[in-house]
C-alpha cells in the first residue's frame, strides 16, 4: 500500500473523531527502564502531553491502548485529558471496537498511531493508520502516513497539529491559549497542562 499524499491525508484527518495511541515507541521512545525494586521509568514528551489538551479543545477523543500494564502510564495519563486508558490489551482491535460502540464512532473516524508489529491489526482497522518515523519497517510499508518525528519525540503532537490544520481550527486553538493569559495565576495553573 502506498502512503497517502498530503492532500489525501488531510482530507482523511477531517473525519477523525477518535485518536488511538500506543504507548511504548509512540508516546515514549520505546525504552523501558527498570529501577531497583522492580520500579519502572519512562520518559514522555511534554509536547505530546500538550497535544492532549489541544485534542480536548477541538472535541477529539483520545484513547490510549497498550499491551503492557504500568503504574507510570497510569500516573502520566491521570493528569492529561485522555478519554480512555486501556492497559494490558493484547487484542487492541477488540478494545477499540468496544470504545467505538460506546462512542458511536465508525472505523473511518479513527486514526491510530503505532510503532511495532503488535500494532499492525489496529493500523489496518483504523480509517487512518499512522506510524512514527522510527517505526518497524513493516508498519512503514503499510501505513497510510508516517510522521516526521520519531516516537516519544513529538509524533503525537505532529498528528494533532495536522488535525487542527486540516480542520482549519488554528485560530480557535490560539485564541483559547491567548485567553488564558487573562486568567488569574491560580486559575491558569489549574486549566493548562
Amino acid at each position: 500500500m502506498a502512503m497517502l499524499d498530503r492532500e489525501s491525508y488531510e482530507r482523511r484527518l477531517r473525519d477523525v473523531r477518535l485518536l488511538v495511541l500506543d504507548v511504548d515507541g509512540v508516546l515514549t521512545s520505546g525504552e523501558i527502564i527498570f529501577i531497583d525494586d522492580d520500579r519502572e521509568a519512562k520518559m514522555f514528551c511534554a509536547r505530546d502531553g500538550s497535544a492532549m489538551f489541544i485534542a480536548d479543545l477541538i472535541d477529539l477523543k483520545i484513547a490510549i491502548i497498550t499491551a503492557r500494564t504500568s503504574k507510570v502510564v497510569e500516573r502520566r495519563f491521570s493528569e492529561l485529558p485522555v478519554d480512555y486508558l486501556r492497559q494490558g490489551a493484547k487484542n487492541k482491535v477488540s478494545v477499540c471496537l468496544s470504545i467505538q460502540r460506546q462512542e458511536g464512532i465508525a472505523d473511518h473516524e479513527i486514526a491510530y498511531i503505532g510503532d511495532d508489529l503488535i500494532d499492525l491489526p489496529m493500523l489496518e482497522h483504523a480509517g487512518l493508520g499512522i506510524t512514527v518515523s522510527d517505526g518497524h519497517a513493516k508498519l512503514i510499508e503499510v501505513a497510510d502516513w508516517v510522521t516526521l518525528a520519531p516516537g516519544g519525540r513529538g509524533a503525537v503532537r505532529e498528528v494533532v497539529d495536522d488535525i487542527v490544520t486540516a480542520r482549519g481550527l488554528w485560530d480557535d486553538v490560539l485564541d483559547d491559549y491567548r485567553s488564558r493569559q487573562c486568567l488569574p495565576v491560580g486559575q491558569v495553573e489549574n486549566e493548562v497542562g
